[in-house]
């Protein structure tokens, strides 16, 4: 805070010198408006704090992140500690309640066992001694900012389990169990070995080169999946999914998007409220297939000797195959048969749209 006040003083200094060197008769609208920009520098000052820290850590560990608000970064390394570096910056209506917020909200980075933790989350904290208690509450009122990045490296095989009310969450190069919850921000997976649970009530989610099994969910954003493997369980509330190069059993839901879903190797479902999907299957068909939509159209590509039994319907619309169907029943809006002597289930419901079953490349 000293800082940041000798640096407004310096700032201050320079604007006087400039305000001598302009015509008198323009001074005072000058001098008017530096004082308001002085008197709003002053209202909504700045904290800023760097915490760089470090602690032993076992690999097999866990790392406990909870925080109010902040972006999360957490890398994997051949290491045997845990680094953190962290920059918070609050901005409220003064530099009091400033300094009321970074008193009573602490970042703290202890060790519990195997058990690392960060912590910077506000709320009711009771404490004891000679039989007394405190608590507190805290009450912005009037504007605010806050900024806030926590970075950190962790033992390749390490276990992490991080809550921010919001920001970005990003996870990388570790092998464990892995868990993200953000109220308002992106997640990221990348080389991931371990389970990944993984929610964020606003933002999208990507995964890239992970394995194991993955539940993935978002209340408003897009998901996409690629060279992964395990089992996939991914939903949305409002935005299209992407899944390319998945191997194992695979279930997708869109209350509103598009699916796009290729080279899955394993049972597929994917549904979506209100979007067309593209499916493109490996051959041969690896498990039952079931696509559904409500508003919009089905092109499932497959290569010309991929054997499966089809079923496919319409509501309004036409089903079409460009491969041969030994049909037990077609019509305009349905379609019932096997093709090259039958297979796994491939399932597909639309309810106003077209349906296409195309040969690979064509």
């Amino acid at each position: 805070m000293v800082t940041a006040f000798f640096g407004k003083m310096r700032r201050l200094a320079r604007a006087m010198q400039m305000v001598r060197e302009i015509p008198l008769h323009m001074r005072l609208p000058v001098l008017t408006a530096a004082a308001f920009l002085v008197a709003a520098s002053t209202a909504f000052a700045v904290s800023d704090e760097v915490i760089d820290k470090k602690l032993p850590a076992k690999s097999g560990g866990k790392l406990v992140v909870e925080v109010e608000f902040g972006t999360i970064e957490v890398t994997g390394a051949d290491t045997n500690e845990v680094t953190l570096h962290a920059t918070r910056r609050v901005t409220a209506g003064s530099d009091e309640k400033e300094r009321e917020y970074v008193a009573a909200v602490p970042i703290t980075f202890t060790a519990e066992g195997d058990t690392i933790r960060v912590l910077a989350r506000r709320g009711d904290r009771t404490g004891s001694g000679k039989g007394k208690s405190w608590s507190w509450s805290w009450s912005w009122g009037g504007r605010s900012k806050n900024e806030a990045r926590y970075t950190l490296q962790v033992p390749r095989h390490f276990n992490v389990n991080l809550d921010t009310s919001g920001g970005a969450i990003s996870v990388s190069d570790l092998k464990g169990d892995t868990h993200a919850d953000t109220s308002g921000g992106t997640l990221k997976f990348t080389r991931l070995q371990g389970p990944i649970n993984g929610d964020t009530s606003g933002g999208s989610i990507t995964v890239a080169e992970c394995s194991g099994a993955i539940k993935i969910d978002t209340s408003g954003g897009h998901i996409e999946v690629t060279g992964s493997k395990g089992e996939l369980n991914a939903d949305t509330s409002g935005g299209r999914i992407t899944v390319r190069n998945f191997a194992g059993d695979t279930v997708v839901s869109t209350s509103g998007g598009s699916l796009t879903l290729e080279n899955i190797s394993g049972a597929l479902s994917g549904e979506t409220s209100g979007g067309s999907i593209k499916a493109t299957l490996p051959s041969p068909i690896p498990g039952d297939v079931k696509l559904e939509t409500s508003g919009g159209s089905i092109e499932l590509s497959v290569a010309a000797n991929a054997a499966f039994t089809l079923d496919a319907e319409t509501s309004i619309g036409s089903v079409t195959s460009d491969l041969p169907v030994t049909t037990k029943r077609s019509g305009r809006d349905s379609l019932r048969g096997e093709v090259n002597g039958g297979g796994k289930s491939v399932y597909l419901r639309t309810s106003a749209g077209s349906i296409r079953v195309k040969q690979s490349g064509s």
